[in-house]
């Protein structure tokens, strides 16, 4: 029985160790914030030049406000898109 313990913990400390390794070694396209003046284009959507981007392209204003739940599920869903 204390040989199986030892397996399972062992491949579960393996399993912690591969997710260690998951990242991308070449982040070129991390993120991309739409620009609607703007020519260049990745994935037909116009973006922004990496070095004008600003931490306020990243936020959505529309977020805190309630919208209609009188639904039978009760919710409502508030969908964001980069354009």
């Amino acid at each position: 029985m204390a040989k199986h313990i030892i397996l399972l913990m062992s491949l579960v400390a393996l399993s912690f160790g591969l997710l260690a390794f998951a990242f991308e070694p070449s982040p070129l396209q991390d993120f991309c914030v739409t620009d609607s003046t703007s020519s260049a284009r990745v994935n037909s959507q116009p973006y922004k030049s990496p070095s004008l981007v600003q931490a306020s392209d990243f936020s959505f204003s529309g977020l805190h406000l309630p919208g209609n739940t009188s639904n039978p599920n009760g919710s409502k869903v508030t969908p964001v898109s980069v354009a």
